[in-house]
Formats: C-alpha cells, sequence, structure tokens
C-alpha cells in the first residue's frame, strides 16, 4: 500500500472512531480532540532536548496515536463512561430511594394521626414526636444523598452510618416479580421468588440479587459505600480494559512494521515509570518517550477537563497540585512534566482551552 493510501486509511479509521464516541459519549469526544493537540504541543518541545529530535513521521505517528488512545472505550459501556453519581445505572436512582424515605415519613404521620384520634388530648406531645422522626428522616436522607456525589472521600464511619440508615425497614406490598424480565427472575432463588411475591419489610437502601449487570455490582449500599469517586471497582476493571481494547483494535488493522510503534504509544498512555500502571504494568526502562508524552497529555486534559459529569472543573492550580504528587509518586515521567511547566505548554494549552476561572496561577515553577 502507497504511503499517501496509508495515511488516507488511517485517517479515515480515525473519522469512524471519532463518530462512533461523539454518539456515545460526547465528553469522551472531546477528549480525543484535545489530547493530541496538547500530545503536539510536547513532542515538539521534547524534539529540542533529545539527542535524535523526532522526524516529521515521528511527530505524525504521534498525533494519530493520540487520536486513536482512546478506540478501546468503543467496547466500554456507555453508562460507565457517563457515571456522573454513584448509584446512577443509565440514570440516577436517587430518586427510588428518596421515595421510601418518604414512605417512612407518611407512616410516621399516619401514625401521629391515628394517635391524634385515639387520645386528642395528647396531641402537642404527638406533634412533638411526629417532628422528631421527621426531622430525623430528613437529615439521613440528606446524609444518603451527599453520599452519592463522589467528590468527597467517605471514611469509615460515615459508611457504617449508611449501613445502620439502609437497614431501616419500610412495608411493601406489592409483588416484587411483577415487571422484572426473564433474566432478572433467573437471578432468584426459588425461596427468594416466594419471598418477592409476598408484602415483606424491607432495608430502605438495597443490596438485591437481581441488582447486577455482566458481573457489576449495582446495588445501592453497595455503590453508595464506594469510598470516592462513583466507580466501584468492577466497574473500574471494565473502564480499565480500554487500553488493551486499543491496542487489540489496532492490531486488528494490520498495519505495516513503521506503524507498529504508533500502536504502543497509543495503548501505553495508562501506563506509569512507577510500573504500577495498566494494562501490562510496564517500567520506566519499557516506555518509550513517545508513550510518557501521552500519558501526561491525557491525564492533563482529563483533569481540566470541564465537560465530564462525574466531576466538577478543576482549577489549574488543583490540577498541578496533583500532577505534582504524580511526579512524587513516579505516576508520570519527571522530565516531561517539567518540561511542560518551564515551557509553559500547560499555560499556552491552558490559555487556548480552558476557562478563565480555572486559571487562578500564571507563575507555574511554583508547582516544580
Amino acid at each position: 500500500m502507497k504511503q499517501n493510501d496509508l495515511t488516507k486509511q488511517l485517517e479515515t479509521f480515525c473519522d469512524i472512531i471519532f463518530h462512533i464516541l461523539e454518539v456515545k459519549t460526547p465528553h469522551t469526544m472531546e477528549h480525543i480532540k484535545r489530547v493530541p493537540i496538547l500530545a503536539d504541543m510536547i513532542a515538539k518541545e521534547v524534539s529540542k532536548t533529545i539527542k535524535k529530535p523526532f522526524s516529521k513521521d515521528d511527530l505524525y505517528k504521534i498525533n494519530l496515536a493520540a487520536k486513536l488512545h482512546d478506540c478501546g472505550k468503543t467496547t466500554t459501556n456507555d453508562y460507565l463512561l457517563e457515571k456522573s453519581t454513584k448509584i446512577e445505572f443509565l440514570r440516577n436512582r436517587i430518586h427510588e430511594i428518596r421515595d421510601r424515605f418518604e414512605i417512612l415519613r407518611r407512616d410516621a404521620e399516619i401514625k401521629y394521626l391515628k394517635q391524634c384520634l385515639a387520645h386528642p388530648e395528647n396531641k402537642k406531645e404527638y406533634l412533638k414526636t411526629f417532628r422528631k422522626a421527621e426531622d430525623k428522616l430528613e437529615k439521613d436522607f440528606k446524609f444518603v444523598a451527599d453520599c452519592n456525589i463522589g467528590d468527597m472521600a467517605v471514611t469509615e464511619k460515615e459508611i457504617k452510618k449508611l449501613s445502620q440508615i439502609g437497614s431501616k425497614k419500610f412495608k411493601r406490598t406489592f409483588n416484587r416479580l411483577l415487571g422484572l424480565s426473564w433474566y432478572e427472575k433467573n437471578l432468584l432463588t426459588e425461596d427468594q421468588r416466594h419471598i418477592y411475591q409476598k408484602p415483606s419489610m424491607e432495608n430502605i437502601l438495597q443490596d438485591n440479587p437481581e441488582d447486577t449487570y455482566k458481573d457489576i455490582p449495582t446495588g445501592e449500599l453497595y455503590n453508595l459505600s464506594i469510598f470516592k469517586g462513583t466507580i466501584n471497582k468492577e466497574e473500574r476493571k471494565r473502564i480499565e480494559r480500554h487500553a488493551s481494547e486499543t491496542a487489540i483494535i489496532l492490531d486488528m488493522l494490520k498495519l505495516p512494521k513503521e506503524y507498529k510503534d504508533m500502536t504502543k504509544y497509543a495503548a501505553e498512555h495508562h501506563e506509569q515509570p512507577s510500573g504500577k500502571g495498566y494494562p501490562l504494568g510496564l517500567k520506566e526502562k519499557d516506555l518509550s518517550i513517545p508513550s510518557r508524552i501521552m500519558t501526561v497529555a491525557d491525564i492533563f486534559e482529563a483533569l481540566t477537563s470541564s465537560g465530564r459529569p462525574y466531576k466538577t472543573p478543576k482549577k489549574l492550580s488543583e490540577v498541578l497540585r496533583i500532577m505534582q504528587i504524580m511526579k512524587k509518586n513516579q505516576q508520570i515521567d519527571a522530565d516531561i512534566y517539567q518540561l511542560c511547566i518551564k515551557n509553559k505548554i500547560f499555560m499556552k494549552y491552558a490559555h487556548k482551552y480552558l476557562s478563565p476561572s480555572q486559571i487562578d496561577v500564571e507563575d507555574l515553577e511554583v508547582y516544580l
């Protein structure tokens, strides 16, 4: 195949991937558009500092790898890429939990009214008891709702409190099997089906046998207890597979030898100099300079992105503090990070692609 034909074919493949991801998850598409821009800026500056500068072909392959680094996300479940709260599964299920608290509040109100009818002389005492119960339910629901947001880490003490709140009971009277698919019913034992058909006292936060999706637990208490962020450990493993899926997809293209390195650059954007990255756990000596560039560009864009539904946009100072720690922990290449600071690459990118409200520092060298 002629070079021009190959280039055209690769660009067409990029366009196909872009289209799939734009339909599937717009914020991932925005990420894929911007990582090549930053990777190109970094590569051109790095090229000035190395013994064998990058050729025009080298820069093209780095740019192409950056465009395709997340093509493996075409195989990742949509809801995982968009999961903005802990108990979100296609939609935020906090409203179901709120309805159960509403049931408990209504039960308390009914009890209060019945007491008043039976003993009107004690109405003030009964009202005081009802208001206390109402206040407790409102506070408990707010606590559960706050835990559903992944911005702050929850402590062991808070997880224990979640469990205590979750064990509150409400009465279900309708047949719980109604409306379940055959697949969901098959997840239940005969004893569980029997229980589901009859009225029962149920926990206000639930982890039920049918609360699973392709071996990923979707139960409420399980997911609300996520330590930090909105993704549980099984979901994280599934998302991390996108890096190896990227390698699989690009290998299927059967590219000529001179483009094999491009596949490595794209698939290694989550590897770390420490050897604790994924999917292969490669160590510093095994990582090429383009792969290291890819990692820095990927992380900086992800942290500064304002389009991700599961996190609020971070200020530049916060992003650089995080990356400083990552440099110290050998999660990113220290030399490339420092070059981006000293040569103002991050700042040039920030002024062009970040919102003015995110740029809260001008002197980046304090983050060296």
